[in-house]
C-alpha cells in the first residue's frame, strides 16, 4: 500500500497486547484492551482502533491511566450495580461491566451496572455485542469531560455521547446499532488532522464559533441534529455521571485543568427477554423484522438495505482474510512505541 500499510489481524491484537503489558497493564487487562481495539480497526472504524494506542500509553507515562486501578463492584442491589474504575482502562472496565449486567440480568430480567471514573472506553457497539452474544438486548453509553458544543454554545460543554443498542438475532449476528450524538467523533477528528483531509460539511466549529472543514482549524465537534443531539448528550450525563457522584461536566466547568482529564462514566443495560417470551421467539421475532425490511422496495440509488452492523460484519470478514490496512502515520506511531518498549513490531504488506 502506497499510503500505509497491511497487517494480519492477529499479529495486530499480539501487537497491541505486548504495548500494554510493556507499558504495565496486567495481562487479561492488556488482551482485553487489544480485543476491543483491533475489533474495531476489523470493522473498519479506524477512529476506535489502535489509533489509540499513543494516546492511552502517553495517559499510562502521565499517570492519568492506571495499570494498577482497583476495579471492583462498590454497590450491588436489586437489578443494578456500580463499577468502581478507579482510573483505569475503559476497555477493559466496560467489558467487566457487560459481564456483571448479564450475570444480574438472569436473576432480576434487567441488568443496569454503572461504571463510574474509567479511562477512555473505545467502541460501544463492542459492549452491546458482548451482551447480545449473551442472548439478550444491550444498551451501552458513556459520558466524558466536555468535548462537544452544546446547541447554541460556542466551544465544548457536552460529552460525544456513544450509544449502542444490540438485540440477538436467530441464524445471524445480532443486530448492533452504535452512533454518537456528535456529529463527528473526536477520534474521527484526529484521524483527519493527521492525514489531512477535510471535515465532513455542519460538523465542527473552530475556536471562534465558526463551522469548518479545515482539520487543523477543528476544535469543536457539533451536536448531531442540533438540538437533538445536545439534550441527549445532557440527558447520559445526569444518567452516568450524576447518578455516581462524578460530575464530569460541572467539574470541568469550575476547573478548566480538569477540561484536559479524560475520565469517563458509563452505563450498560442488559435485559433477558426469556422473561417474556422464549428466548428463541425472540431471536426469531428479530430475524424476521430484519428480513422484511431488508425485503422492502429499494429507493432510487440503493442497491440493497443493511442493517446496523451488517457492514462492519462483511469488513470484519474480509480483514480477516486479508488483513487489517492502518495508515502510514499510525503504523509509524505504533513502531515508534514497540522500539521504545521493547517489543517486536510484526511483518506487515
Amino acid at each position: 500500500m502506497g499510503n500505509g500499510v497491511k497487517i494480519k489481524l492477529e499479529d495486530l491484537r499480539v501487537m497491541a497486547r505486548d504495548l500494554f503489558i510493556a507499558a504495565g497493564l496486567p495481562q487479561d487487562w492488556a488482551q482485553a484492551e487489544a480485543d476491543v481495539l483491533v475489533w474495531a480497526d476489523a470493522r473498519g472504524v479506524g477512529s476506535h482502533g489502535v489509533f489509540r494506542i499513543p494516546s492511552y500509553l502517553a495517559g499510562m507515562r502521565k499517570g492519568l491511566r492506571s495499570g494498577t486501578a482497583d476495579i471492583r463492584v462498590t454497590l450491588r442491589k436489586g437489578a443494578t450495580a456500580i463499577l468502581e474504575a478507579d482510573k483505569g482502562p475503559g476497555l477493559y472496565a466496560m467489558r467487566k461491566a457487560a459481564d456483571i449486567a448479564v450475570e444480574i440480568a438472569r436473576e432480576h430480567v434487567t441488568g443496569f451496572v454503572l461504571v463510574r471514573e474509567m479511562t477512555h472506553s473505545g467502541a460501544m457497539g463492542y459492549y452491546a455485542r458482548q451482551v447480545a452474544e449473551a442472548g439478550m438486548f444491550a444498551l451501552v453509553t458513556c459520558s466524558s469531560r466536555p468535548l462537544m458544543a452544546y446547541y447554541g454554545s460556542k466551544g465544548p460543554a457536552l460529552g460525544t455521547t456513544p450509544i449502542a443498542m444490540a438485540a440477538p438475532r436467530a441464524g445471524h449476528e445480532p443486530l448492533v446499532f452504535d452512533m454518537a450524538s456528535a456529529a463527528i467523533s473526536i477520534g474521527a477528528l484526529g484521524q483527519a488532522r493527521q492525514q489531512g483531509r477535510s471535515l465532513p460539511p455542519d460538523s465542527v466549529m473552530d475556536e471562534d464559533g465558526r463551522v469548518t472543514t479545515d482539520p487543523r482549524q477543528a476544535i469543536t465537534p457539533l451536536p448531531l441534529a442540533g438540538p437533538k443531539g445536545a439534550g441527549l448528550g445532557l440527558m447520559v450525563e445526569c444518567m452516568t455521571s450524576l447518578l455516581v457522584n462524578s460530575p464530569l461536566l460541572s467539574t470541568a466547568f469550575a476547573d478548566p485543568a480538569m477540561m484536559n482529564y479524560f475520565l469517563q462514566n458509563g452505563l450498560v443495560l442488559a435485559v433477558d427477554p426469556q422473561a417474556f417470551l422464549p428466548q428463541a421467539d425472540y431471536e426469531a421475532a428479530v430475524d424476521r423484522l430484519a428480513n422484511d425490511i431488508k425485503a422492502l422496495p429499494l429507493a432510487q440509488g440503493f442497491d440493497e438495505i443493511l442493517m446496523p452492523g451488517e457492514r462492519g460484519s462483511r469488513k470484519a470478514a474480509q480483514s480477516a482474510r486479508e488483513g487489517i490496512a492502518l495508515p502510514q502515520a499510525v503504523w509509524t506511531q505504533l513502531c515508534e512505541a514497540a522500539q521504545r518498549l521493547g517489543v517486536k513490531a510484526p511483518g506487515v504488506k
